[in-house]
C-alpha cells in the first residue's frame, strides 16, 4: 500500500526548483544555506497552517501550537488524513502513517511540515 497521496493519484516527484540549491555564488557560505533552510521551513509551516485553517473550524487568531488535534481541534481520522493528503500534494512529499499517528498537537503537525524538504 502506498501513501495517501499516491492512492489519490498524486505524483510525489520532488520539484528540482525547490531544492534550495544555490547557483554557486555562495556555495561556501553555510549561513546562506541555513537562511534558505529556515525560509523553506517557514514556508512549509505556512502551507500546513493554511491547510489546517481551511479544513478545521479554527480562526487564525485562535491557533496555538499546544492545541490538541483530536480534542481541541476535533479532528477525526478523515479530517486528519484530508490534511495530510493536501500537505503531501502541496509540499510534494510523503508522510508516513507512523509519523502522522505520532502527532498530538498542532505544533507537532507544523514541526513535521517544517522538517519536510
Amino acid at each position: 500500500m502506498g501513501t495517501i497521496a499516491e492512492l489519490l493519484g498524486y505524483s510525489l516527484e520532488p520539484d528540482p526548483d525547490a531544492t534550495g540549491a544555490d547557483s554557486g555564488e555562495n556555495a561556501g557560505s553555510s549561513s546562506v544555506i541555513d537562511a534558505g533552510a529556515n525560509e523553506k521551513a517557514d514556508e512549509q509551516r505556512e502551507v500546513a497552517m493554511a491547510i489546517v485553517l481551511d479544513e478545521c473550524d479554527l480562526a487564525p487568531a485562535q491557533a496555538r501550537a499546544d492545541l490538541t488535534l483530536r480534542e481541541d481541534l476535533e479532528m477525526d481520522d478523515l479530517v486528519l488524513y484530508a490534511i495530510v493528503s493536501r500537505m503531501e500534494h502541496e509540499m510534494k512529499t510523503s508522510l508516513s502513517d507512523d509519523e502522522v499517528r505520532s502527532w498530538v498537537t498542532l505544533g507537532d503537525l507544523l514541526d513535521a511540515a517544517a522538517a519536510v524538504g
